[in-house]
């Protein structure tokens, strides 16, 4: 099964899809106030309700939170299972989703310390796009 295919999306509410639909369409990593403020004019007005179904599109692995930038973007796959990691440019913020393969994933984990039982990792590699990138024919 193929995740960029979104048939098999799972049910989203009105709020889960103003917010992911949100997300989509801004082209760029967004807070969740920036959020909130894009889609008041569909009737969501209060944090908790983006929070939670930010925390919702998550779990179905519709949406990332990138950490470094405290914002959330739509998965690029439509959904994945949570083995991904972000190369982010520091200028544009356009940012490009990474699957892990399994081995990777639990490369990554290994690296945890004994007293530290690893349960996610997150992977965030920041630099310059080519759009973003000085020219080499100068």
């Amino acid at each position: 099964m193929n995740a960029a295919h979104h048939h098999d999306a799972p049910k989203l509410s009105r709020n889960q899809s103003a917010i992911l639909s949100c997300l989509r369409n801004s082209g760029e990593p967004l807070s969740a106030y920036a959020i909130l403020d894009r889609v008041r004019k569909s009737g969501i007005s209060h944090p908790p309700t983006v929070y939670r179904a930010l925390n919702d599109l998550m779990k179905k692995g519709m949406v990332h939170r990138l950490e470094s930038r405290s914002a959330f973007v739509a998965c690029g796959h439509g959904a994945c299972d949570g083995k991904f990691a972000f190369a982010i440019c520091r200028a544009c913020d356009k940012v490009v989703e990474i699957l892990l393969p399994e081995k990777d994933q639990a490369l990554l984990l290994g690296l945890a310390p004994k007293e530290i039982s690893p349960e996610q990792v997150t992977v965030e590699i920041a630099g310059l796009c080519e759009d973003c990138r000085p020219s080499r024919l100068a």
